[in-house]
């Protein structure tokens, strides 16, 4: 995927879904909106990326998600509160715009 030229921070939303029945009443703009919360799951295996979660990004693990992957090993859940995201890095907080209400950033 093609990133941005300049130094703009941003994320990728790689899945936003409204259950068929509540579809077309605007919510899934409302939830990028009003983005306040991150959320990710990480094989329980995988220690890097729960590295990388918790201790650089901040993300707190909920729950385990027994048998969550395909091959039956367990996941992490974890989420992040994005609200003061723009608080903790005071370099270059103007173009940073948080929209959504929930988020999956990835699977690891």
């Amino acid at each position: 995927m093609e990133e941005d030229g300049e130094d703009n921070r941003h994320g990728h939303i790689t899945s936003l879904a409204v259950k068929r029945s509540h579809r077309r009443l605007g919510l899934a703009q409302k939830l990028m909106n009003q983005a306040s919360l991150a959320m990710v799951e990480c094989f329980q295996s995988n220690r890097a990326a729960l590295n990388l979660y918790t201790n650089s990004l901040g993300f707190k693990i909920l729950e385990i998600e027994p048998k969550y992957y395909a091959d039956g090993e367990d996941a992490y859940s974890m989420s992040r509160d994005l609200s003061t995201f723009a608080d903790e890095d005071s370099t270059d907080t103007e173009n940073l715009e948080i929209k959504s209400e929930s988020a999956v950033i990835s699977s690891c």
